[in-house]
């Protein structure tokens, strides 16, 4: 999976565990490290996993049988990635060799389980958002994205700071797949992204620009390892973009020049004036503002003919491919582009490619989305999405017309799950599931992905820029603690920057799927203490902070500012052992024997 923190493929289901631990110990190498020294961390990672790491190279290629995928096809892939990596970083392939050699597993089958993984195991991860601005807004003015990061379910997410700073002309941005120039200046910010990957899945800077991103399906044809993986676009955005504006003219501008990679994207922009979305097809595009109300994305178009600006060729495409007539002058975007393949593996087949605007899953969570938003509308803030980004729906209608009421547990802790068919009185007689007819939920329990982490993105006009803030949580909401991230903090705890937190919350999340019931009450207790109090303790901070700066007592802010910040990481990181350890308790008093 992923090994170094400038070349990385999509996080996929089932193999992200070892791979955060494969991956620290490679971006623990400094860029001058020896292939020497390479080869035997590499040695160190095969000799004490080796049973892990076949495990997982197992299930890599299990998932490859059950897609119909030639491995030799993807071996070749797998050989000219490396062939490239010698040429620009050899101490991976170095790494590689030695755990290949430590653990006794074909150097191939390491080959291609760090470089060509996607292509053996496909994607898992949807990601729903929640969006607003101005008037919309509780405050009456500034932006807010909410997102739900969904990934495989093994996933451990980071939060870190990147900080900004000047890069020679000669400097190059080593995204997934591809070098581009480097930003003559680059401007700092906090983000959360999976264990050691170089790109961000959502993030602030220091301008207060937010930044977050949806996959969507897309007909257009796509340019795969050749530009740019999401999780760059939204690191280039943070590290580029003063305004909301200028991070629509960077992703534009990127997009038109190097293509969208492996399917198409949805890109959330905000400020504390503007909130834009801008919709990614290939090397298309378009973008819309919204302003002063409120809007959700899943994992479908949104944007039909209410687009604002658009790609040059975004109709003329359309005609080329006989999808629009000659005359047309304004398209329904998302009902011309829209189809239902979310990651195909070339472009051979586009012509084939249906035109599809709503896809049954997404639709419904979209759906669900909009009926929350509207139901705190005027009133939106950090602390009316947390119950959104928890939700689990309320009821669901059957296409019988039978309506469940789930009482916001997950699907996979309900009576519902499978319908409880242990015992059979007759053998089956198909060796094949039915699909599931129950919509992926807003914070997501499933055995082939789940959310990963939430990450609450505010922009504000009335605070200075540094208190720009994030306020994250990790693995699904319902089970987590929403901790406070300031762009303006000097440097992020190395807890949290590392897989360590990310971690304890993923054994919280491991020990709670399919008992929700079970454990829900007793882990809320532990953080909801925790929640209620940071959002009374913020306020006061930042009023002191403000008036320390206006003093000009700019160390004393920041070393206010700077307190507040570690208080809350380190009681957040003692309350992860205490919702476990009360899950034990919960635990041992559900498994003893009455009288």
């Amino acid at each position: 999976m992923l090994v170094n923190r400038t070349r990385n493929t999509k996080l996929t289901f089932g193999i992200a565990v070892l791979a955060s631990v494969l991956m620290l110990f490679l971006a623990a190498l400094p860029l001058g490290a020896t292939e020497s020294s390479s080869y035997q961390a590499g040695f160190a990672v095969g000799s004490s996993q080796p049973t892990q790491i076949e495990e997982h190279i197992a299930e890599m290629k299990l998932a490859a049988q059950n897609r119909g995928v030639d491995y030799a096809t993807v071996l070749a892939a797998a050989k000219e990635r490396e062939a490239l990596a010698l040429q620009i970083l050899p101490e991976k392939v170095e790494w590689m060799h030695g755990v290949a050699d430590a653990s006794g597993i074909p150097y191939e089958d390491i080959l291609v389980y760090n470089t060509a993984d996607k292509l053996m195991t496909g994607f898992v991860g949807e990601c729903t958002t929640f969006l607003a601005n101005g008037k919309a807004l509780a405050a009456g003015a500034g932006s807010i994205i909410s997102k739900n990061r969904d990934l495989g379910p093994n996933t451990i997410s980071e939060v870190a700071k990147e900080n900004g700073g000047d890069h020679a002309s000669t400097e190059i941005y080593k995204a997934a797949y591809i070098d581009i120039p480097q930003a003559s200046h680059t401007y700092s910010f906090v983000g959360s992204r999976s264990a050691g990957r170089w790109g961000y899945g959502m993030g602030i800077n220091e301008f207060q620009v937010i930044v977050s991103d949806n996959d969507a399906p897309t007909r257009d044809e796509l340019t795969f390892a050749n530009g740019l993986h999401d999780n760059d676009y939204v690191r280039l955005v943070l590290e580029r973009a003063k305004t909301a504006r200028e991070g629509v003219q960077i992703l534009t501008k990127l997009t038109e020049k190097y293509g969208q990679a492996w399917n198409a994207i949805m890109f959330e922009i905000g400020d504390p004036q503007e909130l834009w979305v801008v919709e990614i097809t290939g090397k298309r595009w378009v973008a819309r503002r919204y302003q002063d109300t409120y809007t959700a994305r899943s994992n479908q178009f949104q944007i039909t003919d209410d687009y604002e600006i658009c790609s040059h060729d975004l109709l003329t495409y359309a005609q080329s491919q006989g999808w629009i007539g000659a005359d047309v002058t304004k398209i329904n975007f998302r009902a011309v582009y829209g189809t239902t393949e979310l990651y195909p593996e070339n472009n051979d087949n586009i012509a084939s490619r249906p035109a599809v605007e709503t896809l049954y899953n997404t639709e419904m969570r979209y759906e669900r989305a909009m009926e929350l938003l509207q139901g705190i509308a005027g009133n939106i803030s950090a602390q009316t999405l947390m119950p959104c980004a928890r939700d689990h729906y309320d009821t669901y209608t059957l296409p019988s017309g039978e309506v469940l009421t789930l009482n916001q547990v997950p699907y996979y802790s309900t009576d519902y799950v499978y319908d409880r068919q242990e015992w059979m009185t007759e053998p089956p007689t198909k060796d094949t599931v039915e699909v599931s007819i129950f919509p992926r939920a807003i914070c997501h329990h499933a055995f082939e992905g789940t959310t990963a982490a939430t990450g609450i993105l505010i922009a504000r006009p009335d605070v200075p820029n540094e208190l720009g803030l994030m306020i994250h949580a990790y693995d699904q909401p319902c089970n987590s603690l929403f901790i406070p991230f300031y762009v303006g903090a000097s440097s992020v705890d190395t807890r949290y920057s590392t897989p360590e937190v990310g971690s304890k919350f993923l054994t919280i999340s491991k020990l709670a799927f399919g008992c929700y019931t079970t454990y829900h009450e007793g882990i809320r207790s532990v953080f909801d203490p925790y929640e209620k109090a940071l959002f009374t303790e913020m306020p006061a901070m930042e009023k002191n902070y403000v008036d320390l700066k206006a003093a000009g007592k700019t160390m004393a802010a920041q070393a206010a500012l700077d307190a507040f910040c570690a208080q809350h990481w380190t009681k957040g990181f003692e309350l992860t052992d205490t919702a476990l350890k009360t899950m034990v308790e919960e635990t041992a008093a559900s498994s003893a024997w009455g009288r």
